[in-house]
């Protein structure tokens, strides 16, 4: 992806975390944890932000 496609997936997140946390009778975005997002949560809490050449 470009600087502009990870721009526009990053506000698509951030705006699904605004609805997860105030759409009262719980907001589903479909969104999977999968393995990968698992790894980037694991990372981000630790305080990294890697460049695995994506």
């Amino acid at each position: 992806m470009n600087v502009d496609q990870h721009l526009k997936v990053a506000t698509w997140h951030i705006e699904q975390a605004r609805l997860h946390a105030t759409v009262e009778e719980g907001h589903k975005c479909g969104c999977p944890l999968n393995d990968d997002y698992a790894k980037i949560i694991e990372q981000v809490e630790a305080g990294n932000i890697v460049d695995e050449g994506h």
